[in-house]
């Protein structure tokens, strides 16, 4: 069995590649970044120090290769392997997409009746319904039967932490955390669902994956926004500061009774759930980078993102959301010149204000009641929270 996976960074490295190696599939990266990619077809392996608490252990990922996303053999690569997965980020999807039409149509003409199974690992709800939609947009009709009769489009929802390190200077080293869940839905397989050690097959995904969206990404992204208003560098800063870690904390249960509502969960198991991962955020091995967390804001602003939709469903269901709304105007506030969205946000919000910054960015309501609560707390966070 054959895997190819389109992203050689923390995610790639530190999770998917473990999973499918010790399922037994032979493991391709593809990326953009040539010095990884040279690195990795140097040495063929490397180490990663698996962390719990109270636990540390070090294991060996070896027997892998990679090749660059602009070479044309990724094309051959693709028409032959059994298995797709991407972490990336959701804003490469769209290149991805046009690589996998290219490699797709190339093992259409191979006339290759082997089913191939893509997952898109990327923190985006249903992320890989969103690239199969670029892609049904993108080919031809006539190529439609084959996509649909032989690609699968699987979504899943993935969680673990596993923070930056100089990855590059150290043969590709990473720190991840031991824990690591992995839900897909097995209803969008095509062909034999492969067995994949630590993939948990599911009927009714949406509820795990909203469960970890609107928990685990709502708490960290609200961490990191937060943090970065008092100039901390990593959210183990952040969570060292009490200030912080209550309103993460209460925005995270707030979230939370949003979800209970919506899907029956059991108080209980969910505030459970809720402290593991706070707990997990304070983990002192982790020492992961507010930068790489409060990426891409408006993609976190989006309305049916981990911010802005716990926040609306607090709304509707008539709960609690301050913490939320606290963390929703931090964001408002990130500020970095390396990344494009956060640019973008500030050049909104200069230009147009911030009333029709959270109508264009979060699709809200111009004057709604939504917009005004937050519009207050963008301009006092700053005064109250410092």
């Amino acid at each position: 069995m054959q895997a190819l996976h389109f992203g050689a960074g923390n995610i790639g490295r530190g999770f998917i590649a473990r999973v499918l190696l010790k399922s037994g599939f032979h493991l391709i990266f593809s990326d953009v970044d040539q010095e990884i990619i040279n690195i990795i077809n140097h040495y063929k392996k490397y180490k990663i120090k698996l962390v719990g608490n109270n636990f540390e252990k070090i294991i060996d990922i070896n027997n892998i290769s990679a090749v660059n996303s602009h070479d044309p053999n990724v094309l051959k690569i693709i028409s032959n392997v059994d298995l797709i997965t991407t972490a990336s980020g959701v804003n490469a999807l769209h290149k991805i997409a046009s690589i996998l039409i290219e490699g797709i149509i190339l093992r259409m003409n191979l006339k290759c009746k082997k089913p191939l199974n893509i997952i898109a690992c990327e923190n985006k709800i249903k992320a890989t319904s969103f690239l199969k939609e670029i892609i049904f947009n993108q080919i031809p009709v006539k190529y439609y039967n084959y996509f649909n009769e032989y690609i699968g489009f699987v979504d899943c929802s993935i969680d673990t932490i596993i923070p930056t390190v100089s990855s590059k200077e150290e043969n590709l080293f990473l720190i991840a955390e031991d824990f690591k869940e992995w839900i897909v839905n097995i209803n969008q397989f095509k062909g034999t669902v492969p067995k994949i050690i630590d993939m948990t097959l599911s009927n009714n995904l949406m509820p795990f994956i909203n469960r970890k969206i609107l928990t685990l990404n709502t708490g960290h992204s609200i961490a990191a926004y937060l943090g970065f208003i008092k100039s901390y560098k990593t959210i183990y800063e952040s969570m060292l500061d009490c200030s912080i870690t209550k309103i993460v904390k209460n925005a995270m249960k707030e979230s939370g009774l949003v979800l209970v509502k919506r899907y029956n969960f059991d108080k209980k198991d969910h505030l459970s759930y809720i402290n593991k991962i706070f707990l997990r955020f304070k983990n002192p091995f982790f020492l992961d980078k507010i930068e790489r967390v409060a990426r891409n804001p408006l993609q976190k602003l989006n309305k049916n993102e981990r911010l802005i939709q716990p926040f609306l469903g607090a709304i509707k269901y008539s709960l609690p959301y301050s913490n939320l709304v606290k963390g929703i105007a931090a964001a408002l506030h990130y500020r970095n010149v390396n990344d494009i969205e956060s640019i973008k946000l500030s050049s909104l919000i200069q230009i147009h204000g911030i009333e029709k910054t959270l109508v264009k960015v979060c699709n809200l309501n111009e004057k709604s009641k939504e917009i005004n609560l937050i519009i207050s707390e963008y301009y006092s966070i700053l005064k109250n929270f410092l």
